[in-house]
């Protein structure tokens, strides 16, 4: 298990499970974000529920964003107290290699298209 430097040693399964209590994530569809201006969180792309950022924010009503220029400090410090460097597609929750950008733009159409 994952230690983040808050010391909470529960893994993003967890969070998946309770996304699937309240609606599964296949289901729900969130916003895309195109303005690289706005403020961006960092999330793990294997969460079910894309709500918990690295950070430990929740959003309510996230908005999923290809890029950003305006990322989170925290998110960005707590990958890196996680052994990870920002952009090396290493995911600092498992120590798995992130999938590839093709994978991701996948997943982002299926949770943002409305069909």
């Amino acid at each position: 298990m994952t230690e983040t430097a808050t010391g909470d040693t529960r893994v993003l399964e967890e969070a998946g499970g309770l996304e699937q209590v309240r609606a599964p994530a296949w289901e729900t569809k969130y916003e895309l974000g195109e303005n690289p201006e706005d403020f961006a969180h960092m999330v793990c792309c294997r969460d079910l529920d894309w709500r918990k950022a690295i950070c430990g924010y929740v959003e309510e009503n996230p908005t999923i964003m290809h890029h950003s220029h305006n990322i989170c400090t925290m998110c960005v410090e707590t990958a890196e107290s996680m052994g990870v460097v920002v952009g090396e597609r290493q995911c600092p929750i498992d120590d798995q290699p992130c999938p590839p950008d093709e994978e991701v733009d996948r997943m982002i159409e299926e949770r943002t298209s409305r069909a």
